[in-house]
Order: C-alpha cells, then structure tokens, then sequence
C-alpha cells in the first residue's frame, strides 16, 4: 500500500499541471488582447508572466523582442532574440532580426554584420537576409561589397525589387549612370509603386542631359508620394531645365534602405 503522503503529492501535482497550462493560456490571452488594444506595456507584462511558466517557448521571445521593437526599447530586443539564440541556434531569422535592431536601430554595425554572416552560415540561400546585409555594409560605407551582397539577393531571386533599386542607387550616386539605368528599369519593371527608383531614375537622366524624359520620372515619383517634398522640388527644377536650360542642378541625396 502507497503511503498516504505519496498518493496527497500525487494528487497535487496531476491539479496543480492543468492549473499552470490554464494560468499560460491566459496570459497569452491577455497578451493578445492588449497588444491588439496597442496596450503595449501591459502585453509586455503579459508575455513575461507567461514566459515566468514556459521560458523555453522560443515564439514568445520573438514575440517578446519585436514588441520591444515596437517600444523602441532595442537593447531589451537584442537581448530577447539572445534568449531565443540560447534555445534555438539554428534560429536564422533571429540572427537576421538581431542584426536589423543592432544596425538600424542602435547602430552598432559591425555586430549587425556579424549576426548576419551567422544567419547566412544556416542559410546561405535567403535572399532578405544578402539585402540585409548590403544594407548594413551600405551603413558601414562598404559600397563595393553592399552592390556584392544585393546582386546576390537579386540573383537568389529575381523578383526582389529592393536589391535592383539599391544597386541602381550606389551606381548612380557613382556615377556610374550607364549602368544604373537599366538596373532602375528593372527595378520599376517588378514595381511600377517604386517612388523611389522613380525618382533616382529621374536623377540619372537629368545627369545624362534627358531633361523631358526626367521630368516624366518625377512626375511619377510625386503621384506615388504627393508629400514628398525631395520629389516635388526634382520635377519643379527639371520643369526649369525644359524651359531654361540651365546647368545642372539636382544632386544626389542619400536616401531611405529598403
């Protein structure tokens, strides 16, 4: 026969399992309903007492780091993606966003690089993460190797847009103009919406003295983004240009990755 105080143990335990799985669920309620009310603070407190119960949950710490993104709180993220490492080292999309938050949002650039060489060991075929990574390099003044690792993400795949424009834009910014000019064609080809190349087209041929066709490439840029305001002085100055001629007048301004 059990001793009685084994069978009250057991007993507590098989009530006291379904309780904790009861409490989690609710705290993941709770964390949803609050985010989803932008109760931001309060689904930060709700995720931690969830991951108060179940620590080795690796979606809670991703969901835990972006919220913080969202907050704006990013060493806090870096070290919830951390967590999410420790549990999951294969994770490369956590390596990826690590280095997002490193590089766009604390600037810390070499480690950005670092976690993305990480994510690019686990899957070399991920062509987000070779953008990502011309966009840290971009950050870091490495032009050379950003064209490098955005012809690599166009390569993987073709239909990325972002990788042709950003190519398009470090050769243009070079001077390079005969080559920009067709990787922003195929760049708009894939994403007529692309203000942007739109508009660093326009640019180019301003450069290449085709004024009228210039034009034609602002006035689309400012349709696509009316407040812009680099966009509209570009068409109001290459309007100028048809009717005065004058030298050339619109530089280059860096801008917005992505």
């Amino acid at each position: 026969m059990k001793p009685i105080a084994f069978l009250l143990l057991a007993f507590s335990l098989a009530t006291i399992l379904p309780a904790m799985s009861q409490d989690a669920n609710y705290w993941l309620s709770e964390t949803q309903s609050d985010y989803n009310n932008g109760s931001y603070s309060l689904a930060l407190q709700d995720i931690d007492e969830y991951l108060g119960m179940n620590s080795s949950d690796t979606w809670a710490w991703s969901f835990k780091a972006n919220l913080l993104i969202k907050m704006k709180r990013y060493s806090e993220a870096v070290d919830s993606f951390d967590q999410l490492i420790l549990l999951d080292g294969s994770n490369a999309q956590a390596y990826n966003d690590r280095a997002l938050i490193l590089s766009g949002g604390m600037r810390q650039h070499e480690e950005a690089l670092n976690s993305l060489e990480t994510a690019l060991k686990i899957n070399p075929n991920d062509a987000n993460f070779w953008f990502n990574r011309g966009m840290v390099l971009e950050n870091m003044k490495s032009y050379a190797e950003a064209l490098e690792a955005y012809k690599q993400a166009a390569t993987i795949n073709p239909s990325l847009d972002r990788a042709w424009y950003r190519r398009g834009w470090l050769l243009a910014t070079a001077g390079s103009y005969n080559e920009s000019l067709p990787l922003l064609d195929k760049a708009i080809e894939l994403n007529s919406q692309n203000a942007d190349a739109w508009n660093t087209k326009g640019l180019v041929l301003m450069e290449m003295n085709s004024t009228e066709e210039a034009q034609s490439c602002f006035e689309k840029a400012a349709v696509l983004e009316p407040s812009n305001r680099d966009f509209q002085n570009n068409l109001q100055k290459a309007q100028g240009g048809i009717e005065n001629e004058p030298e050339k007048m619109i530089t280059f301004k860096s801008q917005p990755q992505g």
